[in-house]
């Protein structure tokens, strides 16, 4: 009884929370950074593969699907042996390490595919680089979200990691673009479909991804040590059958991957479907491009805004809220586009409302990351395990296998319009199926992952007053433990 009174002394006294500087998390943020440079370059895969090397479209397509299959099945496995890994190097630097050095590797070698293969050859040697892609960006990738546990517990902070990765990351798609397509393919004597451009581009990406990843390093290697993991335990055993146990009992975990996943496929079947909604509803394909540049700035202030909100009310509260705001102004969309499509002035007005829509729904999908952390923690405050790579991987598995359905879906709505083998012509009107269909990808089907993610809050406790339980019940059980060592 003295001992445990001590233990409570101990803990009240003392701060709770595991807080990292700023710099730290801003570093650590560049981890994603440097993965999506990787993916960011990979975005052109197709178009390197169809247009340069004259493979088959129909069978690069179904490559990078069965791709997608491939990285959500390595989630688990390399989930398990991180949480099993923690020596001299830590836990998670030898995973970012090592990954961005396959990541490199493997990019460098898909773009300096040599053109006087045979097509089998091509074929063979893109698709076994590509799975050593998958196998580097599963690596590293996995530490983006299961570091965010070790480096800061203080709910305040952790909102702040979403701050920095969207504006890396707004920089980096949006700079990133505008340097390949206007910058630097003109320069080039046979511009986008010129081989050197491509080994020229996945060189500079591949270097910039080796720097962001040395300085997320940097950024966690003060808390990639034993004393930051859950309870600060060595030798914790964790066993792959751990997945189930958690996915049968860890409710928070449940209702995010439920949430986000939704949102998630949404989000990734809107993209896919905005070609079409610029070319073949507004009737101009090259605004897409100055819209994506334009609202980058305002998509950044509006997360900004909402990463301040989420610090002080808490991350799910911000989660819901944003969702909602997001969901009514879908709905406001969904109801003035036919009107305001009609003349310029219209059009503009509508932009501007998806740009400030694009923003709010910006704020709940960027928040996801430190709702992983948090459900970290409720699981080492449930079971006395800290296993971040495993909760991150489960996450990542379920997330990738169902917005893997996106392409899929637009596939379906295109069939079902009558244009499944028919060429669509960019900048002219299509028919009522299709006009329906356009707007039930970018409309219709952010809405339905709204409500999900709402219903699914309903069931996820982990509130600003759950947050603080837990943070007090892990800091006394770690003073326990202490004491008894």
């Amino acid at each position: 009884m003295i001992n445990t009174e001590m233990t409570k002394t101990k803990v009240s006294n003392k701060s709770e929370y595991n807080r990292a500087k700023i710099w730290q998390i801003g570093f650590f943020a560049l981890n994603n950074t440097a993965t999506n440079a990787a993916m960011f370059v990979m975005m052109y895969y197709a178009f390197f593969t169809q247009n340069i090397l004259r493979l088959a479209a129909v069978v690069v397509g179904s490559i990078a699907m069965s791709m997608r299959i491939w990285d959500a099945v390595t989630d688990p496995i390399v989930g398990y042996l991180m949480d099993k890994t923690n020596g001299r190097f830590g836990k998670f630097r030898p995973y970012m390490l090592i990954g961005n050095i396959i990541l490199f590797v493997s990019v460098v070698m898909i773009f300096r595919t040599p053109a006087g293969w045979s097509i089998s050859q091509k074929y063979w040697y893109t698709t076994i680089t590509y799975v050593i892609y998958v196998i580097g960006y599963t690596f590293q990738c996995t530490v983006t979200k299961g570091a965010q546990a070790a480096l800061t517990n203080d709910p305040r902070q952790r909102p702040v990691f979403t701050m920095f990765d969207a504006l890396y990351n707004t920089i980096l798609f949006s700079g990133g673009t505008f340097l390949i397509t206007t910058v630097m393919a003109p320069k080039y004597p046979k511009t986008m479909i010129d081989p050197q451009l491509w080994k020229d581009v996945s060189l500079i990406f591949m270097t910039l991804s080796f720097v962001f990843t040395i300085l997320a390093i940097i950024g966690i290697w003060q808390k990639d040590r034993t004393e930051f993991f859950g309870l600060g335990e060595n030798g914790v055993q964790v066993k792959f059958k751990d997945y189930w146990d958690i996915l049968k009992n860890n409710r928070p975990i449940q209702m995010l991957v439920i949430a986000a996943s939704t949102d998630k496929l949404a989000s990734t079947a809107l993209r896919g479907a905005q070609v079409y909604f610029f070319s073949n509803i507004l009737l101009n394909s090259a605004l897409q491009g100055k819209f994506s540049l334009a609202s980058a700035v305002p998509v950044m202030i509006i997360t900004a805004l909402g990463v301040n909100w989420s610090r002080n009310t808490g991350i799910k509260k911000a989660f819901v809220g944003a969702t909602w705001v997001s969901m009514l102004m879908l709905l406001l969309n969904l109801a003035v586009t036919p009107i305001l499509t009609k003349s310029y002035t219209g059009i503009i007005i509508l932009l501007i409302l998806m740009t400030l829509q694009g923003g709010i729904m910006n704020i709940s999908g960027n928040i996801v990351i430190p709702m992983i952390a948090d459900c970290s923690d409720y699981e080492t405050s449930r079971s006395g395990r800290f296993i971040p790579g495993m909760m991150g991987t489960l996450f990542s598995f379920v997330d990738k296998m169902i917005s893997s359905l996106s392409s899929f879906i637009i596939g379906i709505v295109i069939a079902w319009a009558g244009y499944g083998t028919t060429v669509i012509k960019p900048n002219t009107p299509v028919n009522t199926k299709f006009y329906i269909g356009i707007l039930f990808c970018v409309y219709g089907l952010p809405i339905l992952g709204h409500i999900a993610s709402i219903i699914a809050m309903k069931w996820y406790h982990l509130d600003a007053v759950e947050m603080e339980k837990i943070k007090k019940d892990i800091a006394l059980r770690k003073a326990s433990v202490s004491n008894n060592v």
